[in-house]
């Protein structure tokens, strides 16, 4: 039996990528990851969200919350503004990512530190071929300042040149809590992860690389400039 429509993505269903019936994992959603699992979940795939962080006062300059969200789990607000704005039911709230913790072929990490980071991806590129999706897989990374950011979209056999970009936390110096985060650079980079997503998908479809997947891309807020890495 043909499947119906669902009329809430008549918009884009012609599109290539045009498969809800993807399971995707997203580590953090905070500054990224919010603004993030508001575009997937209208996109109608299935999320499984993995945070234990609590919104404060502070996250209001940056993550999609409400004032009244203020002291709820950031995992169970998203997950209610992802239903009311798109009626997508099919969001699991997971807890803190752990060792243990699950993977799948399509995974974003959100997180605001390298270890976190760095224990999701192990665990993706670790996991076995993944049933029948092997040419679906791909960890999508974003890292975020005030006016800045970055992304790397790793595939099959990129694995060690993105551990090349992870370092420990301490190595970082520390920003002026001022300087940290803003709503639109959060805005910003949530697009793009998702671009990358579903130009990566579209290629899957067509079993060519007819659109760009850059292992690495940057945003400079002041002079406007993104620069692509292949």
């Amino acid at each position: 039996m043909e499947e119906t429509l669902n009329p809430k993505h008549a918009r884009f269903s012609e599109l290539m990528w045009y498969d809800p019936a993807h399971d995707i994992i997203v580590g953090g959603v905070g500054g990224i990851g919010s603004w993030l699992t508001m575009l997937l979940g209208r996109a109608g795939y299935n999320l499984y969200l993995y945070d234990d962080d609590v919104i404060d006062e502070t996250n209001m300059a940056g993550q999609l919350y409400k004032f009244t969200d203020i002291g709820r789990e950031k995992a169970a607000a998203v997950k209610e503004a992802v239903y009311d704005y798109s009626e997508n039911a099919n969001v699991e709230l997971c807890g803190r990512y752990e060792m243990d913790s699950e993977y799948c072929p399509i995974m974003f990490s959100c997180f605001d530190n390298m270890e976190a980071r760095r224990l999701m991806f192990e665990n993706w590129a670790a996991a076995p071929t993944f049933e029948g999706n092997s040419n679906v897989k791909i960890f999508i990374d974003g890292r975020m300042l005030a006016e800045s950011f970055q992304i790397y979209a790793v595939t099959p056999g990129n694995e060690d040149k993105y551990r090349e970009t992870l370092f420990d936390d301490s190595d970082v110096e520390e920003q002026p809590c001022s300087a940290k985060a803003t709503s639109h650079t959060g805005a910003t980079i949530a697009g793009m992860m998702m671009s990358i997503l579903t130009n990566h998908l579209s290629n899957v479809k067509l079993d060519m690389n007819i659109r760009e997947v850059p292992f690495k891309t940057t945003f400079e807020i002041p002079l406007l400039t993104f620069n692509l890495e292949l």
